[in-house]
């Protein structure tokens, strides 16, 4: 390339195009031993679960233990351990969402014992065993009488409730679970009909 071509070539610009042009921007060198990182998504919280009681306006059946004692110091001092116990399990941390079910079931095992031992029921062998207990149902005076099933009805679940006392003696209650109540003839409806009789064809 001769000298008069080299004369004709433009020439770069001696001032980069951020000064020329007022609305790049200038560019920032990065700090020596700094580099670029991209920004850390913040972690989302996690949710705990928490069992939520619900609340059911349909009649309940109710299946109980109970001990029965003839005083009402001694269903004072059993209905005390049972609270106290309570108490201890509930204090106890856990990260078991069912706790308070397993805690229930630990109760319940205590109560069957202390019925075994002390209770002058004939249930005491069966841990002070009721059964399903419901409003409407048939009572059997040598066991379940009317004034138990209204006791037992208004006592509260996942609770050990004070001494109740019947014409029996002095009863401590407790409700082991619940379930909503079916009646007989629900029960029976449910259940699907008999096939039809086909001659010459065994049933």
């Amino acid at each position: 390339m001769s000298d008069s071509e080299e004369k004709q070539l433009p020439q770069e610009a001696e001032t980069p195009i951020y000064e020329r042009d007022k609305t790049a921007k200038e560019p920032v060198a990065a700090a020596e031993g700094e580099t670029k990182s991209p920004p850390k998504a913040k972690p989302k919280p996690r949710k705990v679960f928490v069992p939520k009681k619900v609340k059911v306006d349909k009649p309940m059946d109710r299946r109980t233990r109970h001990i029965l004692v003839s005083t009402r110091e001694a269903a004072d001092l059993i209905r005390q351990t049972l609270a106290d116990y309570h108490k201890e399990l509930q204090a106890q941390p856990a990260e078991d969402p069912d706790k308070e079910y397993h805690d229930w079931e630990k109760v319940e095992k205590l109560f069957s014992r202390l019925a075994k031992k002390y209770s002058i029921c004939s249930t005491r062998s069966l841990g002070g065993d009721l059964g399903w207990i419901y409003p409407a149902m048939e009572v059997d005076d040598s066991l379940v009488t009317r004034d138990m099933v209204e006791a037992i009805m208004q006592t509260e679940k996942d609770a050990v409730p004070e001494p109740v006392r019947t014409r029996r003696g002095y009863h401590v209650f407790l409700i082991c679970e619940t379930q909503i109540h079916v009646p007989k003839k629900e029960k029976d409806s449910d259940q699907p009909p008999p096939a039809p009789y086909i001659p010459g064809i065994p049933t």
